[in-house]
C-alpha cells in the first residue's frame, strides 16, 4: 500500500493505487489532517477482490500531504499506533497496550517481559502493570514514565528478568480480573 523512504518521515501511499481515509471510528466522518482516526481504503487496482471503503481498524493519522524530503509527492500517513479495539479506557484515560510497551521499552534496565492487568470493581476500570527489570529499577521509575506517557499512574510490581510468569506459544500480555 506504501513504502517509508530515506528521510523516515511517514508511509508514502501509492495514490495511483489507493485511496484512504482517515475517520472518526465512531461516527465515520473525515478527521483534519494531524488528528488520529481509522484508516479507510479503498484500492483502485484491485480486479480479484475490490476493496472500496474497507475500514481497517488501525489508528494513525495524516502526516502530510506536501512533498516529501525525499522528493515522493504522495500523501504520507503515520504508522499504525494501536487499533480500535485494543484501547483500554481506565479512570477516564484511554490507552493502547503498544504505548505501554513502547514506554516500558525506554526505561534502562526494563526486560522485555510485562504483564498489563485490568481490573474492574463495581463497573470502575483500573490497571496495574508487572514488569521483570534489572536491579535498580524501581515500581516508582515505572510508574512516573507511565503516568508521563499515558496520563496516570498504574500500580505493579517489579520482578526480577525471568521470574514474572510466561506462556506457552504467542506472548501473552493483558489480563482481565474482575475483584
Amino acid at each position: 500500500m506504501g513504502m517509508d523512504c530515506e528521510a523516515h518521515d511517514g508511509l508514502h501511499v501509492w495514490e495511483d493505487h489507493y485511496i484512504v481515509e482517515i475517520v472518526d471510528p465512531k461516527t465515520g466522518e473525515t478527521v483534519d489532517d494531524g488528528e488520529t482516526g481509522e484508516l479507510v481504503v479503498t484500492a483502485l487496482t484491485r480486479e480479484a477482490l475490490p476493496v472500496i471503503r474497507f475500514r481497517t481498524a488501525d489508528l494513525t493519522r495524516v502526516i502530510s500531504r506536501e512533498p516529501c524530503d525525499c522528493g515522493r509527492t504522495h500523501i504520507r500517513i503515520a504508522p499504525i499506533t494501536g487499533r480500535i479495539n485494543d484501547m483500554i479506557i481506565v479512570k477516564g484515560v484511554n490507552f493502547f497496550p503498544k504505548q505501554v510497551e513502547q514506554t516500558l521499552m525506554r526505561i534502562l534496565g526494563v526486560g522485555a517481559n510485562y504483564q498489563i492487568i485490568i481490573t474492574e470493581s463495581n463497573g470502575v476500570k483500573g490497571a496495574r502493570v508487572n514488569v521483570e527489570a534489572e536491579e535498580g529499577v524501581t515500581g516508582y521509575m515505572v510508574e512516573k514514565a507511565l503516568k508521563e506517557a499515558i496520563g496516570f499512574s498504574p500500580k505493579g510490581d517489579v520482578y526480577p528478568i525471568g521470574k514474572l510468569p510466561r506462556q506457552q506459544g504467542k506472548a501473552k500480555r493483558m489480563f482481565y480480573e474482575k475483584e
